[in-house]
């Protein structure tokens, strides 16, 4: 998983590269230095993970396009109009910009509205081609609403985009983050970690560029969130040419690259699209291949799905029985078999990506037990049920008296359990020591099963456990 990442890393970056021409627009990076970016983002600062991005995208920005920087909120613990931009757009700015973001550190108050403003008119916005790259780790502690804020000046802008990349924004705030995307034709992307930072910034660059002239226009609609490995429809319009397709890929990779996708359909009728099994932040892409180009794309953030456990209330000693599941799915995750109140795993099922249900047989022993999933990475539980486990219940019909070497028919009922068998034993002799043996089948009541040649008194056993228990018996004489 580390080492993917780290290759997807220098893929977007290296796609961002090749992407970028001389004629970029003017971009202004907006950096939140509030309090709340000493926070974490994976195991780093967020003020850290967002300096340590800038340092690596804008060195492959081109030198010849204008770029600076505003930070807001790292002045003053209270002013609302804490917005100060320290470098000022210009040629050649790729080091200052990085050296300035690197000195960044978190302390007041976050007036996002504000910073976009002063960074609109920092780019002669009225009259330049401009993009506004804004990050943020939460929203407007101020009183100015930075949507309206957006809408307004995309009204009277020249051609101005705004790219979000929220960093760890909490649930309620991605609807306010998204909209000043919205509302400029941008993106938004709320990163969970470096590598989605990362890609995103290096995405965001890519775009601050002449878009390709006539470019058929296309739009999309689908939801802004989706649970791993959960199926979505996609709306969408556009030329729905031959081979154009919707995409689910990682944000900021070349246009043709996917993770999956679907057709679209002559009739223009919505599709459906398989989330990925990894949570994290992607991107739904209208794909024209005739051209090359993404016509359109939106963002999409999957979640972990919720971890939830079900079993039977009661199973009989020895059944088999299994057990269905909802989680993450993720890498050394299971589900175990405990005794309850604690102790050792009885039994263990690793979990699968396609969610199947964890087959397992009961112990051998009645008693109350506990099926839970266990989270590798936390060694701990994400969720757990109770399973008591009934005393053991199998018979045994036979003949009492067969000849030596015979055939003999014997009915049984039992758990039917995957290694149960029929046996013929000395009486009291150890569970696993046996003269003959059938393997019983959980759609066939009967065995038929070889009588000892030596005559004498010996008994029929139902062998549960792979010859660990003796659930029935009958006794057998041989003449």
């Amino acid at each position: 998983m580390f080492i993917r990442l780290l290759a997807l890393a220098g893929v977007l970056f290296a796609s961002a590269a090749l992407a970028l021409p001389a004629s970029a627009d003017d971009v202004m990076l907006v950096v939140d230095s509030s309090a709340s970016m000493g926070g974490k983002l994976g195991r780093d600062r967020k003020i850290d993970v967002v300096a340590d991005s800038i340092l690596t995208a804008v060195a492959d920005f081109p030198t010849e396009a204008r770029i600076g920087l505003l930070a807001f909120g790292g002045k003053t613990k209270t002013s609302c109009s804490d917005a100060q931009v320290l470098v000022r757009p210009q040629e050649n700015g790729n080091d200052l910009v990085a050296a300035a973001a690197a000195g960044l550190q978190p302390r007041g108050k976050a007036p996002l509205a504000v910073a976009i403003d002063r960074a609109a008119h920092a780019l002669n916005y009225e009259r330049q081609r401009a993009t506004l790259v804004v990050f943020v780790d939460k929203i407007e502690a101020c009183d100015a609403d930075p949507c309206v804020l957006a809408e307004s000046l995309k009204a009277k802008a020249k051609d101005l985009t705004i790219e979000v990349i929220g960093l760890g924004l909490e649930e309620a705030d991605i609807p306010r983050a998204s909209c000043i995307a919205e509302k400029t034709g941008g993106k938004f992307l709320n990163a969970m970690d470096g590598t989605d930072l990362g890609g995103g910034l290096a995405a965001a660059l890519a775009s601050a560029k002449a878009p390709p002239p006539d470019l058929p226009a296309a739009s999309l609609d689908a939801p802004a969130s989706m649970e791993q490995s959960e199926a979505f429809k996609v709306g969408y319009s556009g030329p729905n040419a031959k081979d154009d397709r919707i995409q689910i890929a990682w944000p900021g990779l070349p246009p043709g690259s996917e993770i999956r996708s679907v057709l679209v359909a002559k009739d223009g009728k919505d599709r459906m699209l398989k989330a990925p099994a990894e949570a994290g932040t992607y991107e739904i892409r209208y794909y024209h291949p005739e051209l090359n180009a993404i016509l359109a794309s939106r963002m999409i953030e999957v979640k972990v799905k919720p971890i939830a456990i079900s079993a039977p209330d009661h199973v009989a000693a020895g059944a088999p029985f299994v057990v269905k599941w909802t989680g993450p799915a993720a890498q050394f995750d299971e589900i175990r078999l405990t005794p309850a109140g604690g102790g050792a795993a009885i039994a263990s099922g690793r979990v699968s990506k396609t969610g199947r249900p964890v087959a397992f047989d009961a112990p051998l022993s009645a008693g109350t037990y506990e099926v839970s999933y266990h989270i590798a990475a936390e060694d701990g539980t994400g969720a757990s049920a109770t399973l008591i486990v009934d005393p053991p219940a199998a018979t045994l019909k036979a003949p009492e008296t067969a000849d030596a070497g015979s055939r003999i028919t014997v009915t049984w009922t039992g758990p039917g359990a995957r290694f149960d068998d029929i046996v013929i034993a000395t009486p009291g002799s150890p569970p696993g020591d046996h003269r003959a043996l059938a393997r019983v089948r959980p759609d066939y009541p009967e065995v038929r099963i070889k009588a000892p040649a030596e005559p004498g008194r010996y008994e029929l056993r139902y062998l549960a456990g792979d010859g660990r228990a003796v659930f029935a018996t009958a006794p057998l004489t041989i003449r």
